[in-house]
C-alpha cells in the first residue's frame, strides 16, 4: 500500500549554503545574567536559561577536618571528590595587619610587635623601648660607676656621734704647718695634700681657708 504522504510530493532542489547571504549568531542577552540570544538573518529571540542553571546546579561544601583538632580546610568537589587545603598553606596569604581583631588605623613600621589591649591587638614599638631601655640602663651604669669612684673618696671615721652628718661646702680648706704666705696674703708655698675639699685642688678661690 501507498502512504497518503507519499502523494502529491515534490522534492525541492536546495540551494548552496556558501550562495545565501545570511548569518546566524548567537550572544548573550544584555539585559538578562542567565539569558541567551539568537540573531539572524530573518530575526532572532532570546530565551532565558534560569531553569536549565537551576536544574544543573550543584552544592559544593567547605569545613575544617579534623573536627577536635583540625588541621586543613576541605573542599567537597562537585565531582564527589575532595581537596583538602592545608593551613600553613592557607596562612601565606593571609595578612596579619587585616586581621578582624587587629587595629586597622595604624600600620605598622619597623620594630613594631603586637600588643592586647581591650579586645584588639594594637601596634607597640619594641625597637624603641629596647633601645631607650638600653640607654637608660647605660647612663645608670655611668652613675653607678661615678659614685663607685666618690665611695673610694669617702671613708666614714670610727666613733663618730650619732648627729654626725655629711656636711657640704664650696670652698677648701687646707692644713700645711709649712705654708708661706706673704704679709698681702699671696701664697708662695702650699701642701694641699692634707685638708677639706670643696672644690678642684687646681682651683684658688678667695675663701678658701689655710690651717698651719
Amino acid at each position: 500500500m501507498t502512504n497518503i504522504d507519499e502523494f502529491n510530493r515534490r522534492e525541492c532542489g536546495k540551494i548552496d549554503s556558501n550562495c545565501v547571504n545570511a548569518y546566524t549568531e548567537f550572544k548573550l542577552d544584555p539585559d538578562s545574567a542567565t539569558g541567551l540570544c539568537l540573531d539572524t538573518s530573518w530575526g532572532g529571540d532570546c530565551l532565558d536559561l534560569t531553569s536549565i542553571v537551576k536544574a544543573a546546579e550543584t552544592v559544593t561544601t567547605l569545613y575544617l577536618s579534623p573536627e577536635d583538632n583540625p588541621n586543613c580546610l576541605v573542599f567537597e568537589r562537585e565531582d564527589g571528590q575532595s581537596d583538602c587545603i592545608n593551613g600553613d598553606d592557607l596562612s601565606r596569604i593571609i595578612s596579619m595587619t587585616k586581621l578582624k581583631d587587629v587595629d586597622q588605623k595604624t600600620a605598622p613600621v619597623n620594630g613594631d610587635v603586637y600588643m592586647y589591649n581591650n579586645g584588639k591587638f594594637y601596634t607597640f614599638n619594641l625597637q624603641q623601648y629596647m633601645d631607650d631601655t638600653a640607654q637608660t640602663i647605660a647612663n645608670m651604669q655611668a652613675a653607678i660607676r661615678q659614685l663607685q669612684v666618690l665611695l673610694n673618696y669617702w671613708q666614714v671615721p670610727e666613733d663618730l656621734p650619732a648627729n654626725a652628718k655629711i656636711m657640704l661646702g664650696n670652698i677648701n680648706l687646707y692644713s700645711d704647718t709649712n705654708a708661706v704666705i706673704n704679709s698681702d696674703g699671696t701664697v708662695q708655698s702650699l701642701d694641699k695634700t692634707s685638708g677639706i675639699y670643696g672644690h678642684d685642688l687646681d682651683v684658688d678661690r678667695t675663701e678658701d681657708e689655710i690651717f698651719g
